[in-house]
């Protein structure tokens, strides 16, 4: 079976992308812990996680700056863990913050540019900045040198690409060009007198308004007049992003479910990856159904089909101790069961086909339940990274392993594209 352990062993960064909803928050945990388990030392950024997995963790509620897990943690499991796990939230506002303040030239255009009601506006809804800010936190943990292997479960998006185009777009929009607009001396006049003077002008406030809902014309232009000194070194970071994201030492796993509408989004997501020469490193294809083998005896070419419902149905009252239970939903059930199974195999196959063979595929088992705790977050490693990885804990006191839990879901050039 494929794995991902080579990915995750060779790889100092590993992004988690794909669509929102798919499971990507949970698999970038359980790689996490997995690399610690292997003696790394791990930080994972996570986006908003289950509250209950903060807690299994023992770090409470999460903030924006790494919070260890407590050896302890692992310990009342049974568990070995020679390396070290901290795990981080994205604080989209408060990252902005901090990155104005590192290249602000003084206190004073500091203090300006946070009070900047625009500025609030931008760092709090801009389109990209929740995705620029994930990929300023990524890189300052890799600069940190801190860590062996910084997982990121990325932002949930409508668009896939917005994570990689985040960059660019706030790069282009803090461009020099754009601040002569609002710099120039005729703009202290007002709103009404630049609409009257320039079509232009009028159309780019109106399309400033739009993305941020902040109307006065003197707050923006005081925004671009006090960011003016900063805009080389808003540069150069978007370099250091693009050199961070194509680099050999990282690598991207796309994560997807069998469905057919996450399936084209990934489609779609994998291509614009080559097309933007990066490399798609492995998928992970979580919460899948897996269809149980019929005896050929029973049921020609091995498969249940609709309308095999009355001969289930006869084959388990033939078995006999089921008094009670209404045999013909039990029948029903399991042929929808089987039909489900058929159809994500039949998508994830025909969507593997347009990707290259040597790429790491790994199914994840739909679970009975979410995985909000450690021992749901071991109980991935075998479908991740092979039957050889180490075991489910088992909980303190307990005889048996728990019940199973549903996954919920830098330097160098980058590697060309697969």
């Amino acid at each position: 079976m494929s794995t991902i352990e080579a990915l995750v062993r060779d790889h100092r960064v590993v992004v988690c992308v794909g669509s929102g909803g798919v499971g990507k928050t949970t698999t970038a945990a359980s790689i996490a812990l997995w690399g610690a388990m292997q003696g790394r030392r791990v930080v994972v950024l996570t986006i908003d996680p289950a509250r209950r997995l903060a807690d299994s963790l023992g770090v409470g509620v999460l903030g924006d700056e790494p919070r260890t897990v407590e050896p302890a943690v692992f310990t009342r499991l049974g568990m070995k863990v020679p390396g070290s796990l901290a795990a981080m939230m994205l604080d989209q506002k408060g990252a902005w913050d901090r990155l104005v303040a590192r290249h602000a030239p003084s206190e004073e255009v500091r203090a300006r540019i946070l009070d900047n009601r625009f500025y609030r506006s931008l760092s709090g809804t801009f389109a990209g900045s929740y995705e620029y800010m994930a990929i300023e936190q990524l890189c300052l943990l890799d600069e940190s040198g801190g860590y062996d292997l910084i997982v990121l479960d990325t932002p949930p998006t409508k668009r896939a690409m917005d994570f990689f185009e985040a960059p660019e777009r706030i790069r282009e929009f803090l461009d020099r060009r754009v601040v002569r607009w609002f710099v120039t001396p005729y703009m202290s006049q007002g709103w009404s007198a630049a609409k009257a003077m320039n079509r232009t002008v009028g159309f780019l406030f109106r399309r400033l308004e739009e993305a941020t809902g902040v109307s006065a014309l003197a707050e923006i232009s005081d925004f671009f007049s006090a960011m003016s000194g900063m805009f080389d070194a808003f540069a150069a970071r978007t370099q250091t992003m693009h050199a961070l994201l194509r680099a050999s030492s990282t690598a991207f796993l796309l994560v997807t479910g069998p469905e057919e509408q996450a399936l084209t989004e990934t489609e779609f997501f994998s291509r614009r990856l080559r097309e933007m020469k990066m490399s798609l490193d492995a998928v992970v294809f979580n919460r899948v159904h897996r269809e149980f083998a019929a005896d050929p005896e029973l049921f020609p070419g091995g498969t249940v089909s609709r309308g095999d419902e009355a001969l289930i149905e006869d084959v388990l009252a033939s078995a006999g101790d089921l008094d009670g239970i209404d045999t013909a939903w039990l029948a029903r059930n399991f042929v929808d069961y089987q039909l489900l199974a058929r159809g994500e195999a039949l998508r994830m196959e025909q969507f593997r086909s347009g990707l290259s063979r040597r790429l790491p595929f790994v199914t994840v088992p739909n679970f009975e339940s979410d995985l909000h705790d450690v021992a749901g977050l071991v109980g991935m490693h075998s479908a991740l990274f092979g039957r050889g990885a180490a075991r489910r804990p088992r909980r303190s006191g307990s005889s048996r392993p728990p019940a199973k839990r549903a996954s919920s879901a830098s330097s160098g050039g980058r590697r060309p594209a697969k």
